[in-house]
Formats: structure tokens, sequence, C-alpha cells
């Protein structure tokens, strides 16, 4: 595949080293940086590439959401979804580019994370590529941190991330669904992304975001179950959890324990999705 026929999607929240990192190995292709902060440096510094279009959406869009943009606004066949919080080289995309050319027809290809789970699972295959559903995501094989898309493919079924999620859960509700309407999905022996994991937020915020990120993990996880599986499924799934959070909870406030914090966000957050509540806890930077 020609790499005029690929956008890379990046989608930022104050990650600007993040961004100068990853995107200094990346000058041959077009990339579209979505920052939904109001980051002065991140406007400052790549509005000036001649590759880079930097888009300041209106509100905090969140992660699928931001991404459904990038995809809109690309005019390439392809978009690789890529996160801040990657280490992904030139010979890694020379790897992806090479399967979009040589399996035909698919939806989303996944580069393989780089660990002993995925090396594992492709010396059992032997295989250089495998068909693969949601359930890779939970097996440490896959992330939605890097994933190529097939524009045409996913236009034609009307798939695109679920805007009602603002992080977490966006890429396994997404293969889920093409699972569904069946469209290929696969993972690459090849290409391998090294994905840090919660840190595309600058450090100094850790414990904030991490109160954060445990609210939305619990949101968009009931949400993903009742989606798919209906909301007894997701209940059942999640009841045992509601009560272990609720007592860890009690115990680590008692101890004056600041953990308990995290176990707090954990139970709200679980409890907004069963009543149905939006996604929209948010914290100011």
């Amino acid at each position: 595949m020609d790499r005029n026929k690929l956008t890379i999607i990046l989608v930022s929240y104050f990650s600007f080293n993040h961004l100068k990192r990853i995107l200094k190995d990346l000058k041959k292709y077009q990339i579209l940086i979505i920052e939904n902060s109001r980051d002065k440096l991140v406007q400052k510094y790549f509005c000036k590439k001649k590759n880079i279009k930097v888009i300041f959406p209106k509100k905090n869009l969140g992660y699928g959401e931001g991404n459904n943009l990038g995809i809109a606004l690309a005019k390439t066949d392809y978009c690789l979804i890529l996160n801040p919080d990657t280490s992904f080289k030139e010979k890694n995309i020379q790897s992806l580019l090479y399967y979009a050319k040589k399996i035909k027809n698919f939806g989303i290809l996944f580069p393989r994370l780089k660990n002993n789970a995925s090396k594992e699972f492709f010396k059992k295959k032997k295989l250089d590529f495998v068909k693969v559903n949601y359930k890779c995501i939970g097996q440490n094989l896959a992330s939605g941190c890097c994933m190529l898309i097939s524009k045409e493919k996913l236009k034609k079924k009307k798939l695109i991330f679920d805007n009602n999620i603002f992080l977490y859960q966006e890429e396994t509700d997404l293969i889920k669904n093409c699972n569904q309407r069946k469209i290929d999905t696969f993972l690459l022996k090849y290409s391998e992304v090294i994905h840090f994991g919660s840190k595309s937020i600058e450090k100094g915020k850790v414990s904030e975001f991490e109160i954060f990120r445990n609210w939305h993990w619990m949101w968009s996880s009931f949400y993903f179950y009742k989606k798919h599986f209906g909301f007894n499924y997701a209940l059942t799934k999640c009841l045992k959890k509601i009560v272990t959070f609720f007592l860890k909870k009690e115990i680590f406030f008692l101890l004056k324990n600041p953990r308990y914090k995290i176990y707090e966000a954990r139970f709200n957050g679980l409890w907004s999705s069963i009543q149905n509540k939006p996604s929209d806890y948010r914290i100011n930077f």
C-alpha cells in the first residue's frame, strides 16, 4: 500500500511531549492531531509542520469521538489510530502497510503488543497473522492504542466508535460490532507496538487522573456488557464488584488510606452506568 493512502490520527489531551517524541519518526506521513485540550504548546509547535494538521474541538470529545472526527476529516483510504503514549517506529508502519496489501478485505489490522503473551500466542499459531474477535483485547494481545482501519469497509456498515463511551472499551466495542457484521479483524505477528499505558497525561496529575481513569473504566465496562449482552448479564458480571468496591472504600477510609478514593471512583462509575447516566465525569487540568 502506498503511504499516501494513509493518515495517522492521534487523539491527545495535554500530551505534547509524547506527541513530539513519537512524531519525530513519522515525517513521511499525513498526520491529524485531535487535541482535546487548549494546549498552546501543541498549537505553537505542530501547526508549523507541513505534514501535520491540528484540530481543536470545541469541547473534550474523549477518545472514541475524537477518533471519529479524525476519520471523518481524513481524505485517505486508511487511517492509523495511534495513541500518543506508544512507541511505533517507521519499520513497524512499513510492516503494517505490507500486511494491508497482503490481507484482502480487512476491516481492522492490529499490530501485536510487544510482550511475552503475544510472542507465545504466535509461537503456538505458527502463522504471520490471525483473525481475532473482541476478546483479544482482554488477553494482552492487541490494543486500541494502535489499529489500522479501512475507511471503506467500516463506512459501508456505518461503523464508528460509540460516542457514548468517553474513555475505555472503545476498541472492544468496535471489534465486537465488526465481528457481528462479518467484517474481519486481524492480529499481526511482525508489526508490533509498545504501549506505555496511562501516560498520555503528563506527570504531576497522576493521582487525580487515577480517580478519573478508574471511574471511566467501570462505567464503560458495564455499558459494554449491557449493550452487547443485556442488562441482566452486565449486572451479574459486575454485582460482586459493587460490594467489593464499597467495602474496600469503607475500610481504606477508616484506615485514613487515600486509596479509598480509587474504590470510591470505581463504585461511583459503575453505579452511574447501572443507572443509565451518561459518561460525563471530567477533571480540569
